[in-house]
C-alpha cells in the first residue's frame, strides 16, 4: 500500500515488508542475530533491526548502504526482491 504519512513523506509498506524479509533472510544466512547485525551497523539498537525486518520503518538510503556493508552484500543485492 502506498500512502503519505502525516508529514508528507512517501511510504510503500509492501516494499518495506519485502525488503525487511530480504534483510532477515540474509542475516540468518550469515548466522547473525539481530543484536550482532545491530552492532555491525554502528551499534544501533537491535530494535531498529527488528523494525526494519518487520517493514515498520522507512529508513534512509544511507542506512541501506550501512546494512548492505554489514551483511557483506551490494546494495543492489538487497533491492533484488
Amino acid at each position: 500500500m502506498r500512502k503519505r504519512t502525516k508529514k508528507g513523506y512517501y511510504r510503500n509498506d509492501d516494499f518495506l515488508v519485502k525488503l525487511g524479509q530480504k534483510v532477515r533472510d540474509l542475516r540468518t544466512q550469515k548466522g547473525l542475530t539481530q543484536v550482532e547485525l545491530a552492532f555491525k551497523c554502528n551499534d544501533v539498537d537491535y530494535s531498529q533491526i527488528n523494525r526494519i525486518e518487520l517493514g515498520k520503518v522507512n529508513f534512509s538510503v544511507s542506512f541501506l548502504a550501512l546494512l548492505a556493508d554489514a551483511l557483506e552484500v551490494n546494495v543492489t543485492d538487497l533491492l533484488k526482491l
